[in-house]
């Protein structure tokens, strides 16, 4: 800014009751604060005032911009806000829903096994009666596998041990019809001579019949049949030490040493009371 003494009016001092000069500094545009004059100093009042233009028009225009930077942050910042507001309510009933599913999951789980279990545990018991027979040539049974059974029985196992005979309620063959010789699955009507048949076949095993080798054991199922098998090693060591031991249903292990009865229901607890007798 320069002073223009061209247009200044004359006032009068209320103290001096003088006249007062009073200095008016000219407003310049942007366009003059953008052209200095021809020649000008730079060191002048008026250029420096121009510099100082210059630089606060340069200012306002990059403050008006970040303000407009700033305003879509703000924006951007209070969505975004909102959103995750949105995302912690939705995780926290997701969490909710998710632990109610864990326990609701556990319980079924829970329940899913003790069923599989009482029904394990009716099919073995609706089994228990049964003998299986493998080996025993196709259609040897002529038709009737019942009467076959009730007269194989006492012929193989000896007449002098069923003076009464066998009776049998009901007898089939299970799988399919192929090269494979199917098994015979017979139930035996006396849960005592069932018990016979099988002790006696132990005892006198290998079996024979029509020029082959046959078998006869207990109808468990496989769930069943697998436990049995866990004390396959229990046996061997209870055979080498000479103990006397039995299988109780549906999977428990019983044995008598110096006239002591022990019952195991897991192989990993009779193979420690095994190892812990004297040899």
């Amino acid at each position: 800014m320069v002073e223009d003494t061209s247009t200044s009016p004359v006032l009068t001092d209320a103290n001096t009751c003088g006249p007062t000069n009073i200095t008016y500094i000219k407003e310049t545009t942007e366009t003059e604060a953008s052209h200095p004059l021809e020649g000008e100093d730079e060191a002048s009042p008026r250029a420096i005032l121009l510099a100082i233009r210059k630089m606060d028009f340069s200012m306002n225009a990059r403050f008006n911009s970040l303000e407009a930077s700033l305003s879509v942050v703000q924006s951007t910042l209070t969505a975004n806000t909102s959103r995750i507001a949105d995302l912690e309510e939705a995780s926290t009933d997701y969490e909710r829903r998710i632990s109610h599913l864990e326990q609701l999951c556990s319980g079924l789980s829970q329940e899913n096994t003790f069923l599989k279990a009482k029904v394990t545990d009716l099919e073995a018991r609706s089994r228990r009666q049964n003998i299986k027979i493998m080996g025993l040539p196709e259609n040897i049974e002529k038709g009737n596998p019942t009467r076959f059974v009730s007269e194989l029985l006492p012929s193989l196992l000896g007449e002098s041990n069923f003076p009464r005979g066998v009776k049998v309620d009901r007898a089939h063959r299970i799988g399919p019809i192929g090269n494979k010789l199917r098994v015979m699955i017979a139930r035996i009507h006396h849960d005592s001579v069932k018990t016979k048949i099988l002790r006696l076949s132990h005892g006198q095993s290998p079996l024979s019949f029509d020029g082959g080798r046959i078998s006869i054991l207990p109808d468990f199922p496989v769930e069943v049949s697998t436990q049995c098998k866990q004390f396959d090693s229990v046996w061997e060591k209870l055979r080498a030490k000479g103990v006397k031991y039995g299988l109780l249903y549906p999977a428990r292990l019983i044995l008598t040493h110096e006239k002591m009865k022990k019952i195991f229901s897991f192989p990993q607890e009779a193979e420690s009371y095994i190892d812990s007798l004297s040899p």
